[in-house]
């Protein structure tokens, strides 16, 4: 199964413009193709709710995405990017 990718939120997207092209361009959009085929491999931000999840990204996991998810309708949508690199 295949989520479908919901964009950006508008932190994020002012986040984003603020990576270095070569993070959004390589690792960033990598995890979030991974994340698109197996968006379960983010882990829920607390126990017993699955909208909201965490991943990281980067050769040393330097980077971490807070993602909302939904599973009904099978979309992921970027809240929040956090690059430590």
């Amino acid at each position: 199964m295949t989520y479908r990718w919901d964009g950006f939120h508008g932190r994020a997207l002012y986040e984003l413009n603020g990576l270095p092209n070569e993070v959004r361009d390589g690792p960033l959009l990598e995890r979030l193709l991974d994340l698109l085929e197996t968006p379960w491999d983010a882990v829920p931000e607390r126990p017993g709710q699955t909208a909201i999840r965490h991943a990281f990204f980067g050769s040393n996991n330097e980077g971490m995405l807070t993602l909302l998810v939904d599973d009904e309708a099978e979309t992921l949508r970027i809240i929040d990017i956090l690059w430590m690199g």
